[in-house]
């Protein structure tokens, strides 16, 4: 068993030495997706539906999303990240994180 190093006090006490903290990550959806981005694809959400305060596992649907709110998010998300989603896809997504989970597996290329 390995003992991290000590420092040694002019009083002859000992103290282990400070572990550096790790770093804060960047929290993700459960396909990798940052939070950031499902944040805001929700304030997106949140301007096109009318509905501010739009969180990342809301439902498009739920939130009164229809056919044209869809196309224009889509646009926006082509527009804003360069990354085409397909109508199906979309839907299918249904909640700001997972469409951020599309929108980085297109950036991706996969």
């Amino acid at each position: 068993m390995e003992s991290s190093p000590q420092m040694v006090h002019e009083r002859g006490g000992q103290e282990e030495t400070p572990q550096p903290q790790p770093q804060p990550q960047p929290q993700a959806g459960p396909s990798g997706a940052s939070a950031a981005l499902a944040q805001e694809i929700a304030e997106l959400w949140g301007e096109h539906l009318g509905s501010p305060g739009v969180g990342p596992q809301d439902d498009f649907f739920a939130l009164g999303g229809n056919s044209l709110a869809g196309i224009k998010i889509i646009e926006r998300v082509l527009l804003d990240h360069g990354v085409r989603l397909s109508v199906r896809d979309f839907y299918l997504a249904g909640t700001p994180a997972k469409v951020a989970e599309l929108i980085e597996q297109g950036r991706a290329g996969t």
